[in-house]
Order: structure tokens, then sequence, then C-alpha cells
């Protein structure tokens, strides 16, 4: 990871005295692989973060006297559907939750968002730091919330990256939207 990055968040830069620079880094971001994401930033991270439903981290630098997002990523609660899912599975992640083989929704955190922009390449920031800066992020929320199991969504093509960072997947299809579910079990506090 470049020495130069900044771990900075979104709603610090929401409430700077800069909103223009914040307008144009958004604005600049590009993320031609997943569309999604890059139109998450641009259209909903500002909403989201105002309104309570997510949390948006940005790794910034600056180049050429110019502040640019290189990464991000967001964190939100979530509570994850387990109707369909195994039994063992279930029992896997869930533990000894009370009442948890009556349980069709079990609640968590999620890694809604995690995206590097395409001027910048894996020497930059690669897949793998940018998971370990969220779970780290996580981790200092968790100390004051609680929680056990970290979830989120991705396409086929990222699962072994993930699964490089332990985690699994939930079930071996996808949803509707082509996205499939992996989770990871948090270290007991």
């Amino acid at each position: 990871m470049r020495s130069d990055l900044e771990l900075i968040r979104l709603q610090d830069q929401i409430i700077s005295s800069k909103p223009e620079l914040l307008d144009r880094q958004i604005r600049e971001f590009c993320c031609a692989k997943d569309p999604d994401v890059e139109a998450f930033l641009k259209e909903k991270a500002v909403l989201f973060e105002r309104s309570g439903i997510s949390r948006t981290y940005l790794f910034v630098v600056n180049d050429n006297e110019r502040s640019n997002i290189v990464a991000y990523f967001s964190i939100a609660i979530t509570a994850t559907n387990f109707e369909g899912v195994s039994k063992s599975r279930k029992t896997h992640v869930l533990g000894a939750t009370p009442y948890r083989d009556f349980l069709d929704h079990f609640g968590g955190l999620l890694v809604a968002q995690l995206a590097r922009d395409d001027s910048y390449t894996p020497n930059d920031i690669n897949g793998i730091e940018l998971i370990n800066a969220a779970e780290k992020t996580v981790e200092q929320g968790r100390f004051y919330l609680g929680g056990r199991v970290l979830y989120l969504d991705c396409r086929h093509p990222l699962i072994a990256l993930y699964e490089k960072s332990d985690f699994k997947l939930l079930r071996n299809e996808p949803d509707s939207l082509g996205l499939y579910k992996m989770f990871k079990m948090l270290p007991k506090l």
C-alpha cells in the first residue's frame, strides 16, 4: 500500500468547509469494473451518510497538488435472510444464539461497498488491504456495539479474493441480482 494514503471518514468531509473538493473527488471517481459501486459513491454515499444508513471511508492521496479518492468502503448494519440455508451452515454462523432454529433473519455488520478507482493499481492499494481496513473499522465499532458476523455481497469473480480473507459463502448460488452472500465470523471480544 502506498505510504501516502490517508483513510478519512466521508462524514468528516461532508462537514468540512470544502464541499467543492468533496464534490470534485466523488465526481472523478471511476470504477468501470463495477458500475454499481461507482454509482453508489456518486449518487448515494452522501445521502446514506447523512441519514445514518451507512458509513463510508475514503482512502485519499494528494497527487500533483490535488486530493483524489483512491479507494473507498462502506459499512452498514444488516439483517441477513437465512431462508434456504442449510441447518449446519446456520448453526455455524449463529452458534449458540438463543432460538436460532426459529430465526429467519440474523443481524450483523455488512461491508456494503468496496472499490478502487481505475486510475490506481493494486500497488497503490490491493483488495486484501482494502478488506483489512474495512475489518479494522468494523472492529473499532464492534467494541462499542457488539456483533458476531461480518457479511458482504459480491459477484462471482471476487469470491476467491474474499475467501483469502476467511469469508465463506452463505449459499452456493447467487441472489436475484447475481450477488453471492458471504460471511465471516468475527473474533470474540
